[in-house]
């Protein structure tokens, strides 16, 4: 190998659409990582690896270049370049059919010329003296029929070549106002090759200008008994990268890349001795008038003092002739709380082509079967309507991330609801919509007023609230939760009795709280008041629940079940007692 041969550089040039595959794309929200496969041709010495047609979306500080063979790579460029938005052909292909159009038409008008012109030439050596007149009248009649038939699709052919013409123009005007030139991206390679051979060139790089949101079909059978809910999880994608991906593996990221984070640094809290500013005597300058003066002070906010009043009027009076407090700003704590976010992955099924066209695809993930309480809850004090919602257990291997859901309910489309964010094996709730199956009404309530006492007079108040549950299904319902409350005292003159259901009332002493024996009684066990009806204090049978806080808010639940086309009736009654002189509002 001579020395010219070795400072030779081979050049490559390759487009990244033409002359690569795109093997793997992890696709995040505002942001893709693109993986694409190059199958290069080196020779032994220097070779000069020229890709072009990268996106406009195409982020520079991202790229990273793998190479895998005998060869290294050495250095790598970055360029922006300007394109054509159809290649090195500025021709639309909507122009390029119209050309192929008039090509026809011009080679068929061709034709139809010939035509006409070898009538011409044959009536030309037509002579007299070898026909007689009957047969020359005959070949003229022939003629004239021939011509007329060969000039009719002479204009026709001339008028269908004007039409093309016309429509050329106007696309390539059309072609001329939105054809702006596109920004790309080159990348080039120093590539330095110990033999000749094959090479594979791997390219990472990240787009933006993409992104994707999680959004569900929750389809609910409440005639089930086990699997209640089966959730179709898809992806809306939407690109406008430059580049379109074709029959591409895709992966959806839930996490969001980070850039150019800085964590917080926690500085010392300092506390120190408040210190006295000492006054500045009120003395006007020279030439400023006293009004002028007084309006150049800054304006002191003073702060309250915090000490008692019951000091002797002398320190009282030293205290006030002292100088006022310096307002001291101190730091403001904001309480903050961060849930974090779900990182997960899924690996779409197959290949998926998504277009660089800015519109939204869907693409399914996964379909899943889930176990799912369903739940009908009222409250008529408010709004008489039944809401169906349902606690469901992602016992899947797929992380949910916030986002978009259409409820169908037994076949039937409902309302759209959100979903939050769970992850594996973690419980959610989930808003159904309504079921105008079941109808409650909420009775006018009753009052009956009346007093006790001889010397001290109380008055009291005695509240009947009824309520009635029809169930139309043909089914019967076993978990509907019925909700009301009964008034709180704020004041320990003013007493609230429970008559019905038979709860026992949290303690209403003076610091609100209840002792964990109290709270025990009443919150172990639910009240059967009824058949198939149970009353308890709200969220009792959460565990989570802080028992102390338990009843604190007078909201009770009533657990109905109803069998099929039957009415239930729940009664709620209290009694209110307070002194007599004493004005209550509220009730």
């Amino acid at each position: 190998m001579t020395m010219e041969n070795v400072c030779e550089t081979n050049a490559v040039e390759l487009v990244a659409t033409q002359h690569s595959k795109i093997t793997n794309i992890n696709l995040y929200s505002g942001r893709a990582e693109i993986t694409r496969l190059f199958e290069i041709s080196v020779k032994a010495g220097r070779n000069k690896v020229v890709i072009s047609g990268l996106p406009q979306a195409f982020q520079e500080d991202s790229l990273r270049v793998e190479g895998l063979g005998n060869a290294s790579i050495h250095d790598v460029i970055v360029e922006k370049t300007t394109s054509s938005p159809f290649g090195g052909n500025t021709m639309t292909p909507a122009e390029s059919e119209l050309r192929k159009q008039r090509r026809v038409i011009e080679k068929a008008l061709e034709s139809a010329e010939k035509s006409r012109a070898t009538l011409n030439n044959y009536l030309n050596t037509i002579s007299a003296n070898d026909f007689n007149i009957p047969r020359l009248e005959a070949t003229l009649d022939g003629y004239m029929t021939l011509s007329r038939k060969v000039d009719e699709q002479i204009l026709d052919l001339e008028k269908d070549l004007a039409d093309v013409m016309a429509k050329i123009k106007e696309e390539q005007l059309s072609n001329h106002a939105t054809s702006a030139p596109n920004q790309s991206w080159k990348v080039s390679i120093d590539v330095h090759g110990q033999v000749e051979e094959i090479i594979t060139i791997r390219l990472v790089y990240a787009v933006n200008q993409v992104d994707w949101t999680a959004s569900y079909d929750i389809r609910v059978n409440t005639l089930s008994k086990e699997k209640v809910a089966t959730i179709l999880y898809k992806a809306s994608i939407i690109q406008s990268t430059g580049e379109s991906w074709e029959n591409v593996p895709l992966k959806l990221e839930t996490m969001t890349p980070s850039f150019g984070v800085t964590p917080p640094v926690l500085h010392p809290w300092y506390v120190k001795p408040y210190q006295v500013q000492p006054s500045r005597p009120l003395v006007p300058m020279a030439g400023v008038p006293m009004a002028a003066a007084m309006s150049a002070q800054p304006t002191v906010i003073y702060a309250p003092s915090g000490r008692s009043r019951s000091r002797s009027r002398s320190r009282s009076r030293r205290r006030m002739s002292s100088p006022p407090p310096v307002i001291i700003a101190q730091p403001v704590m904001i309480p903050t709380s961060n849930k974090g976010s779900l990182a997960a992955t899924f690996q779409i099924a197959g290949l998926v082509s998504i277009p660089s066209d800015g519109t939204r695809h869907n693409v399914p993930v996964a379909q899943l079967d889930l176990e799912a309480v369903l739940t009908w809850y009222t409250i008529p004090a408010k709004d008489a309507r039944v809401y169906l919602k349902a606690k469901i257990n992602n016992n899947s291997k797929y992380t949910f991330v916030p986002g978009n859901a259409n409820i169908y309910v037994d076949g039937s489309f409902i309302a759209t609801t959100r979903i939050p964010s769970a992850s594996p094996q973690e419980e959610f709730e989930c808003l159904l919509g309504l079921d105008s199956s079941i109808r409650v009404t909420y009775h006018s309530r009753e009052k009956k007023s009346g007093k006790t006492g001889f010397y001290s007079k109380s008055s009291n108040q005695l509240f009947t609230q009824r309520i009635s549950i029809f169930n139309s299904r043909t089914i019967p319902v076993q978990n509907l939760r019925v909700i009301d409350h009964v008034p709180v005292s704020e004041d320990e003159r003013i007493e609230v009795k429970l008559l019905n259901p038979n709860l026992i009332l949290p303690s209403t002493s003076s610091t609100n709280t209840l002792s964990l024996k109290n709270a025990d009684t009443f919150v172990a066990k639910s009240v059967k008041v009824a058949d198939n009806v149970l009353a308890q204090w709200d969220s009792a049978d959460e565990p989570d629940k802080d028992p102390n806080s338990i009843g604190k808010d007078g909201k009770i639940n009533w657990i109905v079940s109803i069998p099929p086309q039957k009415t239930v009736s729940i009664i709620l009654q209290f009694d209110v007692n307070y002194p007599e002189s004493l004005v209550v509002t509220g009730i």
